[in-house]
């Protein structure tokens, strides 16, 4: 499916994706999970706001890497699409005890895009990525309304830069890149997709 021709509805399932992301990050963070993080924040943040910002950041980081994987796969043909159509297609035709993982799908993507040199800098492993396992059954590997089977339709080739502006300042908005860009540790990712289109 053309994104252009779709910007909306392509614009508000990524949205979607990334709230979806938040609320399930907000019930599974605990406060045992943010103790070390904290330290040196602890006159800066109440814990509240602590795990706030660490929820949105992570969620960030993992919307941005999955659109960075798609971009790169596709646009780029960098590596083998693994999470449009025609890769999880193939991905269930070769792996009958794991075709409804797609969170190792995307471990996979994220590891074959790792492996080259232009986009090595970005896979390697950050702060944000621990808490992908806690997506698993309740984002990447739902059986209903699954933000992976809904997006693989779309294709990223046809990301223009205009629909690109408008989707990453609606998922990182000016008051939010304010409050977040200096938080913890860089997320590569979305630092390089935001500057790149002249975001920040």
């Amino acid at each position: 499916m053309n994104i252009s021709e779709s910007k909306t509805e392509f614009i508000n399932i990524i949205e979607d994706f990334k709230r979806e992301i938040e609320d399930t990050l907000n019930r599974s963070i605990y406060s045992s999970d943010i103790d070390e993080l904290r330290l040196g924040y602890e006159g800066k943040f109440s814990k509240e706001r602590f795990k706030e910002y660490l929820v949105k950041k992570n969620a960030l980081h993992i919307v941005f890497k999955y659109i960075f994987i798609r971009m790169m796969s596709e646009g780029e043909r960098l590596v083998n699409p693994k999470l449009n159509k025609e890769g999880i297609t193939n991905w269930k035709e070769m792996s009958k005890n794991y075709r409804g993982d797609y969170l190792m799908l995307f471990k996979i993507a994220s590891e074959d895009l790792r492996r080259i040199e232009k986009t090595r800098d970005f896979f390697e492993p950050t702060l944000y990525d621990k808490y992908l396992d806690k997506l698993e059954y309740s984002i990447f590997n739902k059986n209903n309304d699954n933000f992976i089977e809904k997006l693989r339709v779309y294709d990223f080739r046809t990301l223009d830069p205009n629909t690109a502006v408008s989707l990453f300042d609606s998922l990182y908005p000016s008051e939010d890149r304010e409050k977040l860009q200096g938080f913890l540790d860089e997320s590569h990712i979305t630092t390089y997709l935001m500057t790149s289109l002249g975001l920040m």
